[in-house]
C-alpha cells in the first residue's frame, strides 16, 4: 500500500468504515455547557456541540452502561483541582441522578447553577460536599427534602484533557 492510498482513500472505502465504525462505536454528544468545579456556571441553553466516540463494548464492560445513558460537558474553575481542571471534558452517567449510591465524583443542579464536587454519603441520606482544592469548604446537603433547585444531574466516569 502507497502513502497516498492512506491520504486519500476511495469513496466505497470511506463509507464502509464508517458504516463498521457505527457498529464498533457509539457517538456520546458533548454539550456546550460548562460545570463549574468553583461557585457555579449558570446553564443558560443546553446545545450539542458536537460528539466523541466511544467503543460500545467499553462503554458496556467498563462503565455497566448503555450509549444512551451518556453525556459529554466541559469542566470551569479550580476547586476540583487537581483532579479536574478547567477545559477537561467528563463524561457523564445520567442513571445516578437523584441517588448516591456509592462516593464518587457527581455534577449536581443547585440554584439554577451546574457544580462538579466529590459527594461522600452520610447517614441519614445527607451527602457531604467536598473540593479537591483545599481552598473551598465543603458543605453538606440533605437527599431528604432537597428542595426545588437542588438535584444531581449524574455521575462522573471519565475525563479527558489536553496536554
Amino acid at each position: 500500500m502507497r502513502l497516498e492510498d492512506l491520504a486519500a482513500p476511495k469513496e466505497a472505502s470511506i463509507g464502509n468504515q464508517i458504516k463498521e465504525h457505527s457498529e464498533e462505536y457509539a457517538l456520546v454528544p458533548l454539550y456546550d455547557v460548562r460545570a463549574a468545579a468553583g461557585h457555579g456556571a449558570v446553564v443558560e441553553e443546553e446545545q450539542i456541540i458536537d460528539s466523541l466516540a466511544f467503543k460500545r463494548q467499553w462503554i458496556q464492560q467498563e462503565l455497566h452502561a448503555s450509549p444512551g445513558d451518556l453525556y459529554l460537558i466541559y469542566v470551569d474553575g479550580e476547586s476540583m483541582e487537581p483532579t479536574l481542571r478547567p477545559g477537561d471534558v467528563i463524561l457523564v452517567d445520567r442513571r445516578s441522578a437523584q441517588a448516591v449510591p456509592r462516593d464518587g465524583i457527581y455534577v449536581l443542579r443547585m440554584d439554577g447553577s451546574l457544580l462538579v464536587k466529590r459527594l461522600q454519603r452520610l447517614p441519614g441520606r445527607q451527602v457531604k460536599v467536598t473540593s479537591d482544592n483545599p481552598a473551598y469548604e465543603p458543605f453538606n446537603l440533605s437527599l431528604e427534602a432537597p428542595g426545588e433547585d437542588l438535584a444531581i444531574v449524574g455521575r462522573v466516569v471519565w475525563t479527558g484533557r489536553r496536554m
